[in-house]
């Protein structure tokens, strides 16, 4: 093995500055991500993951963020879904307590 090998197969932690063998995707001494790009994506989807609601995932319109009418559209949209669900639990409700 050449050291010119070596060295392209490092890379440095941007972290912590360790040099690190560069096929890996964690560095070896503090443990975060090597691939900026991937720890890039990885903190929007998170953060993405974080503005929707746990048990409902709300309807989203791309164009509702320039326009006044696309988000009065938006919020009949997620209006309409809440009371889908509402009516979906009331009926499970009523058939549960129904006898037999």
């Amino acid at each position: 093995m050449k050291s010119s090998d070596i060295i392209s197969s490092s890379k440095k932690c941007e972290h912590c500055g360790h040099w690190t063998n560069g096929e890996l995707a964690f560095c070896s001494q503090c443990g975060e991500i090597l691939d900026k790009k991937y720890r890039e994506e990885r903190a929007f989807l998170e953060q993405e993951q974080q503005e929707q609601s746990p048990m409902m995932n709300k309807i989203k319109l791309k164009k509702a963020a320039n326009s006044v009418f696309w988000k009065f559209i938006e919020g009949l949209l997620q209006r309409g879904q809440l009371i889908l669900v509402f009516l979906i639990v009331l009926v499970t409700i009523i058939l549960a307590i129904m006898p037999g």
